[in-house]
């Protein structure tokens, strides 16, 4: 006689079925956890220290770290959010920038926030780069000692340019303890008279508060 499965079958039907009850209440408990964090910066600011990596114009770059403020939008803003971006320990550090939602258009839906610059007639956005601009450091002759020596001592001293952004979009993704996201951003570059593009990815994670410094640097 063929064997009886009858009761195996049941029995996995039952844990098919446990299975599938756990992963419908855990994906949803999972994908609401950005919002949660959104919502709650109305009682208290968030701060995300970022690692960035991308390109400014030509030059590559990686492990750049950026400090994300995520708070409550101020008195008369349009948008659910404040977000703002800066450089850190140095607000104005090579290659990276500064975003200040309040000059852009926001879309914030299940944990991802868009901006994108909002131009004017009134006033430049208050969103920019920094990069050390090749213009610095050309080589001014035939590469002898001392001009090898003067390419070196200018990279170690130059400071980095600022560049005004034209046009750009940032993008954050908030899951959690964790913030990932990416940027670009066009603009003119007076040092090295052209339009430079400046495009990176980062990602963070929550973190105490902190405090970026600013030095001088070329604008």
């Amino acid at each position: 006689m063929p064997a009886d499965h009858s009761g195996l079958a049941a029995r996995l039907g039952r844990l098919t079925a446990a299975t599938l009850a756990a992963l419908v209440v855990w994906l949803p408990a999972r994908a609401c956890l950005g919002q949660s964090v959104l919502e709650d910066v109305n009682e208290n600011s968030k701060y995300f220290l970022l690692t960035l990596s991308g390109l400014a114009g030509k030059t590559s770059f990686q492990n750049v770290r950026a400090m994300l403020v995520l708070a409550a939008s101020p008195p008369g803003s349009i948008h659910d959010y404040l977000v703002t971006i800066n450089g850190w320990p140095e607000s104005n550090g090579e290659n990276t920038f500064v975003w200040n939602s309040e000059d852009s258009y926001m879309d914030s839906l299940a944990g991802r926030v868009t901006c994108r610059i909002a131009n004017t007639f009134s006033r430049s956005p208050n969103i920019f780069f920094f990069h050390l601009s090749p213009a610095l450091f050309k080589q001014e002759g035939m590469l002898t000692q001392r001009e090898s020596e003067r390419i070196r001592q200018t990279l170690t001293e130059a400071l980095p340019t600022k560049v005004q952004a034209v046009a750009g979009e940032m993008t954050l993704d908030v899951t959690g303890q964790q913030v990932t996201g990416k940027v670009w951003m066009n603009g003119y570059d007076a040092v090295e008279k052209a339009n430079i593009r400046y495009q990176a990815t980062f990602h963070g994670v929550l973190s105490e508060e902190l405090t970026a410094t600013l030095r001088g640097g070329k604008k």
